[in-house]
């Protein structure tokens, strides 16, 4: 089926969730944050949510597509780059921009890879100019063993624990993004969001790092 003839995919407005797991009911960015939103949009057929657990270049290339509709207005979940303050949840509105070659390119060979990430997803969707003028993000604050520690407690059955060892309640953050999200999506009155550029961005880390000791 080609995208224009996907009512989702012909939605004026997109809520992406990057990053995007079902494997466990109540990780911040799984199920639970889908149904909330789609709960809220029911009968909003301007308003489509999607799971986004793609790499950028997929992303580009889902926009890319001949016949592909691109809304006037994308709303992008995902977990913040650096994590700072557990279960914070911010807003902002992107600001585009670029960075310099050899820093594109290390994002896109990432995102070759198969890295799924807010921030280069933003980078290199706005690289490749696929984004609509009006794109918002919501970035949730997860510390990097939030979802090693969730799947864990969630295997043994401790529900109690789960999202505990990370300081924060998980369904707090859910109720906060949701709420968010959909004020970005809805144009809600009052709703300002700071302005986030890509000379904003934490760089890239890499995957592996050598430490060499020498003895004297």
């Amino acid at each position: 089926m080609a995208l224009s003839e996907d009512p989702a995919k012909a939605a004026e407005v997109l809520i992406g969730i990057v990053g995007y797991s079902p494997v466990i009911d109540s990780y911040p960015l799984g199920p639970k944050l889908m149904n909330g939103l789609k709960a809220r949009i029911e009968n909003r057929h301007d308003i489509a949510v999607e799971n986004m657990t793609w790499s950028p270049i997929h992303v580009v290339q889902r926009f890319q597509d001949e016949g592909a509709i691109r809304p006037r207005r994308v709303v992008l979940i995902g977990a913040a780059a650096v994590s700072v303050a557990p279960g914070q949840v911010r807003g902002f509105r992107w600001g585009g921009g670029t960075v310099p070659g050899a820093a594109m390119q290390e994002r896109i060979y990432e995102a070759v890879t198969g890295v799924v990430d807010l921030e280069n997803t933003l980078i290199i969707g706005s690289h490749f100019g696929v984004w609509p003028d009006e794109v918002f993000c919501v970035e949730v604050d997860l510390p990097a063993d939030t979802f090693g520690n969730m799947v864990i407690a969630d295997s043994l059955g401790d529900q109690a624990r789960v999202g505990s060892d990370s300081g924060f309640s998980p369904s707090a953050v859910i109720a906060a993004v949701v709420q968010m999200a959909l004020a970005f999506a809805l144009d809600a009155p009052g709703q300002t969001a700071q302005t986030k550029s890509a000379s904003e961005c934490a760089g890239i880390r890499p995957f592996i790092r050598n430490w060499v000791t020498i003895d004297a």
